[in-house]
């Protein structure tokens, strides 16, 4: 059989797999999807432990690859888990890519603004539909407010337009399922960023860090939980909390850089929450597309 042959046969074979599929599979992804998300967070957790960032984005790219080459038959939506996956890898490499040399700064903001439409649409069009193929997975909610938050990383007006929206994503999935480690987090940094008067604090997020940590799992879970629980502790003034939480975090992967640059910046006096804020450098740049979603 010679090559032409040979991928109109695979071409074939794929979309016999995609049409005998289920069409929609409502707010439920793959057992093969979420193992593979397992793994895919026990990753970054030793991606922690590596200094060379393009050795990173190397490593991403052959599991998302990898996770690809399955999904079109494993996946119960095959839209929605793709989606996921597209989500997972652009929130990933966003944390490594600015070591890049030659980054295209414009190039990656457009991807995120891409990414982030498809997103809303999809939830958008499936919280529409009735019947037990209707609805949205809770994962994909979480996602898409990580994509909007990177997304908004590059612009006060983009924040400003953004902002509420990522909080409406976390508080959907936290609907949906309470005892979502990430939703968690996620909740919990948006109320400890957000200012007052549209409700954040810190006392209401450290209840979302400790939520996140009780509802854990496992490694992969605890691991991040601790290092963000760790930090509510040194906000406020609780040394010993502060050095039991990054402990537990340390044991899981003693290793690690994450672990490591965390106690640096305690013992300058600087949370991790505070690092994070001042090292993504919003600019102060209007930004002409911001309204483009809603």
């Amino acid at each position: 059989m010679n090559g032409v042959m040979k991928k109109q046969t695979a071409l074939l074979g794929l979309l016999a797999v995609l049409l005998t599929a289920p069409l929609f599979a409502g707010e439920k992804l793959s057992d093969y999807t979420l193992r593979k998300y397992q793994d895919f967070t026990g990753n970054r957790i030793r991606w922690t432990c590596i200094t060379d960032n393009n050795v990173i984005l190397r490593e991403i790219d052959a599991f998302i690859a990898n996770v690809y080459r399955e999904l079109p038959y494993k996946a119960l939506d095959y839209e929605q888990e793709r989606l996921f996956w597209e989500s997972n890898y652009q929130v990933e490499t966003f944390c490594y890519i600015f070591a890049v040399e030659d980054l295209d700064l414009k190039e990656v903001r457009l991807a995120l603004k891409d990414l982030m439409k498809k997103d809303e649409e999809f939830i958008s069009s499936h919280e529409k539909m009735k019947g037990p193929n209707g609805g949205v997975a809770p994962q994909m909610y979480i996602l898409t407010s990580d994509v909007t938050s990177c997304y908004m990383s590059f612009s006060v007006a983009a924040a400003l337009f953004h902002g509420m929206r990522v909080k409406s994503l976390y508080a959907a999935a936290l609907k949906k399922n309470p005892a979502l480690w990430n939703a968690n987090t996620g909740m919990g940094q948006w109320l400890y960023y957000a200012p007052g008067f549209v409700g954040g604090g810190l006392k209401k997020a450290a209840k979302y860090f400790q939520t996140a940590y009780e509802v854990s799992k496992d490694d992969c879970d605890r691991f991040f939980t601790s290092v963000y629980l760790s930090q509510i502790c040194f906000e406020e003034g609780d040394k010993a909390g502060c050095a039991k939480y990054l402990k537990e975090a340390e044991v899981i992967s003693p290793e690690s850089h994450h672990v490591k640059n965390v106690k640096k910046q305690n013992a300058k006096g600087i949370s991790l929450f505070y690092y994070n804020r001042h090292r993504t450098g919003i600019d102060e740049n209007d930004d002409p597309n911001a309204t483009e979603l809603n």
